[in-house]
């Protein structure tokens, strides 16, 4: 009788330690899912035909200064595609979204806003609201994943 009992309380303990396991790999799952529809709802929006509008004439812009960009362009366009990359600077800084997926997604773009014109944008929109942080998050995103690119290379 007792081999009985000792065979029922191990089968039951063996149970809730499935059972615990199925939770902890599923809570992960969720949250894996959860970072992964965060990226992509935004990336939904960063392949919206007026961000990409915008994004094209950011980058092909021919600029002497901030000042002559705000007087030929405006500032609306710039602001939304800085507002994106900020974003998922913010994201990716609070360990909310996978590196690799975002370097995949924004990395390309990234690159080349910021190598035309972005960088120049961000700065003088710092100058001009003397918010010398304004949009760090960009500046963020941009260092950490070339730092990240050339991590993935070395291996």
């Amino acid at each position: 009788m007792a081999d009985v009992q000792a065979v029922s309380t191990i089968v039951a303990v063996l149970s809730v330690l499935v059972g615990v396991v199925f939770a902890v790999l599923e809570l992960r799952h969720l949250a894996r899912t959860r970072r992964t529809d965060v990226i992509l709802r935004i990336y939904d929006r960063f392949g919206s035909r007026e961000i990409v509008d915008a994004i094209m004439k950011i980058g092909s812009a021919k600029i002497e200064s901030f000042e002559d960009y705000m007087k030929k362009y405006g500032i609306a366009d710039t602001v939304q595609v800085i507002e994106i990359f900020d974003e998922v600077g913010i994201l990716l800084e609070q360990g909310l979204v996978d590196i690799d997926l975002v370097d995949n997604l924004f990395g390309p773009s990234l690159n080349t806003a910021w190598e035309s014109n972005i960088q120049t944008l961000i700065n003088g929109l710092r100058k001009n609201s003397k918010q010398p942080s304004f949009f760090s998050h960009v500046d963020y995103l941009y260092k950490r994943l070339n730092t990240y690119k050339g991590e993935k290379f070395e291996t």
